[in-house]
């Protein structure tokens, strides 16, 4: 008589089963910071590819343009002494009409913000969008989440001016940046475009665009008086991980710059309060987060800071 042999098979116990368990828990912990670290970094180069290309595009602008570098800033306010229609004037229609290179498809991929605020409902006055307006805009590529620097737009304020203490308007200010035009100031230090920054108020976004949040337009300019150092806080930090800040929860770590010359480099939120400020609590006021001796902030006229805020001297 045959009789089969039975073999047993010996399953895994619990406690081995719990073993594989955290021995992956511990592997995934080590790998996620490394795969996230590697996505951003794939993004922070996207970024800073797209920027390249707008320098690009504005070198080839300023060829045709007795040195401009573009147009003017992204504001239609013209009410309020601003530049004119988004698609007319201003550095995305530059690059939009003359096919120099597309913002709308070029937009930072890491920041929190994909549009303009000067697209939000009521931002610029009686000459603001419709949101039809907006949506068309959009399609045809007059948008972008970058924060023109005030050099690029306006840099200097003119003297003769009338209107004085609002060195946004086209009327204060001595025209867009001439690309190698000032023998003081090297164009590799000249900021042109940056990641942009976004506001909270109450813990909402400010300046919603199509229901999404949207990054400022252009930075301040002067601080204090019309020939005070650059205030770079509208610039914001959109690459890199931290510990959110409870009143900024969409900053992070570093922003992408594009200077005159065409190459991009790196701001760094040192004192990590999600922008660029300048420090006002030490005299003169100078710099949180970035080295004047990269980055120029003074009166591109006089190669320098001015020593009084208010006289260029």
């Amino acid at each position: 008589m045959n009789f089969r042999q039975r073999r047993s098979v010996r399953g895994f116990t619990l406690i081995e089963l719990l073993v594989v368990v955290a021995i992956i828990a511990v592997l995934i912990s080590i790998l996620l910071p490394s795969l996230r670290g590697a996505r951003d970094q794939a993004k922070q180069v996207q970024c800073g590819a797209g920027l390249r290309s707008f320098g690009i595009g504005f070198l080839a602008y300023a060829a045709d343009n007795n040195s401009y570098v573009c147009s003017g800033a992204f504001d239609p306010e013209v009410s309020n002494g601003r530049d004119g229609p988004v698609d007319k004037v201003g550095w995305v229609a530059d690059l939009v009409n003359a096919k120099l290179a597309f913002p709308n498809q070029q937009r930072c991929p890491s920041n929190v913000a994909q549009y303009n605020q000067k697209l939000a409902p009521g931002a610029a006055g009686s000459n603001s969008y419709t949101e039809a307006q907006v949506r068309d805009l959009v399609a045809r590529g007059y948008n972008s989440n970058y924060t023109q620097f005030w050099f690029m737009a306006r840099s200097e304020v003119n003297p003769n001016a009338s209107s004085s203490f609002n060195w946004r308007r086209v009327n204060t200010c001595m025209g867009p940046y001439r690309a190698g035009r000032y023998p003081r100031v090297a164009d590799s230090t000249v900021p042109l475009l940056g990641d942009g920054r976004t506001d909270l108020d109450g813990g909402r976004y400010e300046d919603m665009v199509l229901g999404e949040p949207s990054v400022k337009t252009m930075t301040d300019g002067p601080y204090s008086g019309p020939y005070d150092i650059q205030n770079f806080a509208d610039i914001g930090p959109a690459h890199g991980f931290g510990s959110r800040l409870p009143n900024k929860p969409h900053a992070r770590l570093r922003a992408n710059v594009l200077f005159a010359d065409g190459h991009v480099s790196v701001f760094v939120d040192k004192v990590r309060n999600g922008e660029f400020r300048v420090n006002d609590a030490v005299d003169p006021v100078d710099q949180e987060d970035i080295d004047s001796m990269e980055v120029f902030d003074g009166v591109l006229s006089l190669g320098r800071r001015s020593s009084d805020a208010f006289m260029p001297r």
